[in-house]
């Protein structure tokens, strides 16, 4: 049984591959991180150490050797692989669920662990290729920018002894994440997102701490994009050129301070700690106990194509009623399609520009779950009070509708009905009324905490809201029609929301909750780009058209 089930999967994995690899967004997917792979030996993004001398921040950066980009390049693909993994590769799933190949793996001997360990291996492949796009850019660029000979083994071993391993683990969390109906949309999106920034963050919060020493082994173990190793290997090399280091003795990874004092040290390898090959182990057979987990709230058919639709109260009595009855089941009261009519049109020269706005704000409104709903009330009574102008609660507002926007572009391509749409008269009439409706809905959760402000501002205030009120959709609708998933979207608002809004960055912040940005370009700025990208996706309409 066991090699037919390893069988079972390794053609699941190949068919799902292949139809990743066939597809043209890959392509885009694959120009960035070959973009990121060039940013590394440029000095974009490095592992740095800094300190205070003489009142002055020192940058302890590393001479880019292959051992050194090696191992920067493999940071860099844990790290984007952690943030962005789970939205290159979700999809999968729901696609084979749309698109009827759920129904066909049923009707096979496939076996549900088998056909979730088919895509957890097609996930871990299409990780691959992305890890080898990175480590090949970055040995490439390294024989035009780096430092010393170029050394393949050290510069794509780096990608794969620590990028891998967060392939297998993302891979594993992807899978988990799209087998259950409940973290499958928006709310598994926001939860992946500050799961992973919660398990970046807590960790280096604590060992980057220059008072609390070098890390514990259970911190070190935590490390999911090896900067704790990247440090321990290479801090010899910085004491060799400052002896009087005082700074943490944890790696910073980044683009570092523009202003002080840049002082190169160099590192030209060395052996991997121990305790990071369990680390890297860990990762990976996590990600391979995720996809076993996985069978458990998995289901072969959504329950939301149920075709009854009758409550619980009805079922029990037609129940009770076979059980104590004559034991016939009652013919269902259906109605008699003669006498079923519709409504005659009248006027066909009517316009239902004003309709179908309605529609697309019913269809953006409907089907949340009840919390979302009590979240939105919540929100309105604190904004009403005149107790929301507060960066918190200005922020809440900005990112509680992310579930109503997330469909915005992207529903025809999942409903399959673009043809439907692009064969109307003016099909680019239902993406504006998609596109007012949710502008009426950025300016309804906006405007009911940012009316104080707006009030007191007067026409800086208003400009805010208004290109809050362009920006957000447009970026939705371009993002959905462009990409043909609602992921895009959604991890580019929360990184956006999430270091403007929330970490009160003015330069991000979209939606004011700083209170800098009343007066400045900012808010006209996101406008302008707000506009740019709703032409954008009338452009592409009008190609579908």
């Amino acid at each position: 049984m066991i090699p037919v089930s390893v069988s079972h999967a390794t053609a699941v994995a190949r068919a799902d591959f292949l139809q990743r690899i066939r597809s043209r967004r890959l392509l885009f997917v694959l120009a960035i991180f070959a973009f990121v792979g060039y940013q590394l030996n440029v000095g974009a993004f490095e592992l740095l150490y800094q300190d205070t001398v003489a009142g002055e921040i020192v940058n302890y950066r590393g001479e880019p050797t292959s051992a050194y980009v090696g191992l920067t390049t493999g940071v860099t693909a844990a790290t984007v692989l952690l943030f962005f993994g789970y939205s290159v590769l979700g999809g999968s799933i729901e696609r084979d669920r749309t698109s009827g190949v759920d129904e066909l793996v049923a009707s096979t001997p496939i076996r549900d662990r088998s056909y979730l360990l088919g895509k957890w291996l097609s996930h871990v492949g299409m990780s691959a290729v992305l890890l080898a796009t990175l480590g090949f850019a970055a040995l490439i660029n390294h024989v035009v920018h780096g430092s010393g000979p170029t050394n393949p083994v050290w510069i794509l071993g780096g990608v794969v002894a620590i990028g891998v391993p967060i392939g297998c683990f993302v891979s594993g969390v992807t899978v988990l994440f799209q087998s259950s109906s409940f973290s499958r949309g928006t709310f598994g999106t926001i939860a992946y997102f500050f799961g992973a920034m919660t398990l970046l963050t807590a960790v280096l919060a604590v060992g980057t701490d220059p008072s609390a020493g070098r890390p514990s082994i259970w911190l070190r173990l935590a490390d999911s994009i090896g900067v704790f190793a990247a440090g321990e290997m290479t801090f010899a090399a910085l004491l060799d050129v400052a002896p009087g280091y005082d700074g943490p003795p944890v790696a910073n990874y980044g683009t570092g301070t523009s202003t002080g004092e840049t002082v190169r040290y160099r590192w030209d390898g060395g052996a991997w700690p121990p305790w990071f090959v369990l680390n890297r182990f860990g990762f990976g057979l996590v990600g391979l106990a995720l996809v076993l987990f996985a069978t458990i709230p998995y289901e072969r058919f959504s329950r939301t194509g149920a075709p009854s639709q009758r409550s619980r109260f009805d079922r029990l009595t037609e129940f009770l009623a076979v059980i104590f009855g004559d034991g016939s089941v009652p013919e269902p009261d259906t109605p008699d399609p003669a006498a079923v009519s519709l409504r005659p049109v009248t006027d066909r020269d009517r316009s239902g520009f004003g309709r179908l706005l309605v529609q697309e704000l019913r269809l953006l409104l409907r089907g949340h779950p009840w919390w979302w709903y009590a979240g939105a009330g919540v929100i309105a009574v604190v904004g009403l009070n005149g107790a929301g102008t507060t960066g918190v609660t200005v922020a809440i507002a900005a990112m509680w509708p992310l579930f109503v926007w997330s469909p915005m572009g992207y529903r025809p391509i999942h409903h399959r009905i673009v043809p439907l749409v692009v064969s109307a008269p003016r099909p680019q009439r239902q993406l504006l009324a998609e596109w007012i409706a949710g502008a009426i809905v950025a300016g309804s959760f906006l405007g009911v905490v940012y009316w104080p402000t707006v009030l007191d501002s007067g026409f800086g205030g208003l400009i805010v809201l208004a290109g809050f009120v362009c920006f957000v959709p447009s970026l939705a609708q371009c993002l959905g029609s462009w990409t043909g998933t609602r992921r895009a979207f959604e991890l580019s608002y929360l990184l956006c929301w999430y270091v403007g809004p929330l970490n009160g960055v003015p330069m991000l912040d979209f939606a004011g909750a700083t209170g800098e940005t009343v007066g400045t370009a900012t808010p006209l700025a996101f406008g302008v780009v707000g506009l740019t990208l709703f032409l954008g996706a009338m452009v592409h309409r009008h190609r579908l058209s």
